[in-house]
């Protein structure tokens, strides 16, 4: 008798279909080598990766069903049309990962760059969650710039242009302030050059208060100002990500939000948001050991 499993050997002991199997490969999730391009496992690293699947049902009863971190648009109508049953507790990049890091939620969005790496969530997600088995997938690439009232689009506008206005802050620890600080070094002015606003705590808050004439411009996603008719000016195309809790990978609140995102009513909600890219949703950018 052999040690090892054949692919649609292990999908009959799993009793789960071979293509299940491959998808597991695919994201480094169950134990398995390759053997003259042919997959293998073996039946002693499966048998000990089961039983400890089997611990983890503590942990996932203990874990709630909560999306945290970064607002996005796109993600929260996904959510809603999906029928996952998925709650939302959107409040910033950073502190979604310390709130994913006490186990307040299973998933967390992210849109974090890495000025010294050059790449946007990896280093951060490396760095806070090493302790923890994650996986990091791509959500879309989203246009973000300034937006303001006037309802055309103005080339060559910049922050300096608004300087003395009424600049809308998001909260510390969002993707959205931290870019607009280093956008603010970057023609080294800082909030103190502004009137003060209320602080946005969402993509929506921000562009209300430019749409309630309570501020003047505010850094956001194109698809907001095209939404309500402002104007925008592109500044960069970032990548908001999803960090997921491993063991929560193939439990169904999050396998019905995936399988949403494929259906055609999900690409329809997409493409009627300007700014967004969504062709490598679901990529894999780090898988923890």
């Amino acid at each position: 008798m052999s040690d090892y499993f054949t692919t649609e050997e292990l999908a009959d002991f799993l009793r789960i279909k071979s293509r299940k199997v491959y998808d597991l490969v695919s994201k480094d999730l169950v134990p398995h080598s390759r053997v003259m391009g042919k997959l293998l496992f073996s039946k002693i690293e499966i048998s000990n990766w089961i039983s400890g699947n089997k611990t983890e049902d503590i942990h996932l009863k203990s874990v709630p069903i909560v999306l945290l971190g970064s607002h996005d648009p796109l993600l929260e109508l996904a959510v809603k049309n999906s029928k996952s049953g998925i709650a939302m507790s959107f409040d910033g990049s950073t502190q979604g990962i310390e709130r994913f890091k006490l186990n307040e939620g299973f998933v967390s969005g992210l849109h974090l760059y890495d000025n010294d790496e050059n790449i946007w969530n990896v280093p951060i997600v490396k760095k806070q969650l090493s302790d923890k088995a994650v996986v990091l997938i791509e959500w879309a690439k989203r246009e973000r710039g300034l937006i303001f009232k006037e309802n055309n689009n103005i080339k060559n506008i910049s922050i300096e242009n608004y300087k003395g206005k009424r600049l809308v802050r998001r909260q510390i620890g969002s993707g959205s302030e931290i870019y607009l600080q280093y956008i603010l070094r970057t023609y080294n002015l800082s909030y103190d050059d502004f009137k003060r606003t209320e602080i946005a705590y969402s993509e929506n808050d921000a562009v209300h208060l430019v749409l309630s004439d309570k501020a003047d411009v505010t850094l956001g996603l194109k698809s907001e100002a095209k939404k309500y008719q402002l104007g925008f000016c592109p500044i960069i195309t970032e990548r908001f990500d999803l960090v997921v809790d491993r063991k929560f990978w193939f439990e169904k609140p999050f396998q019905d939000l995936l399988n949403f995102c494929k259906t055609s009513h999900f690409k329809e909600i997409a493409s009627n948001l300007d700014g967004y890219n969504i062709i490598d949703l679901g990529k894999v950018h780090f898988n923890s050991n």
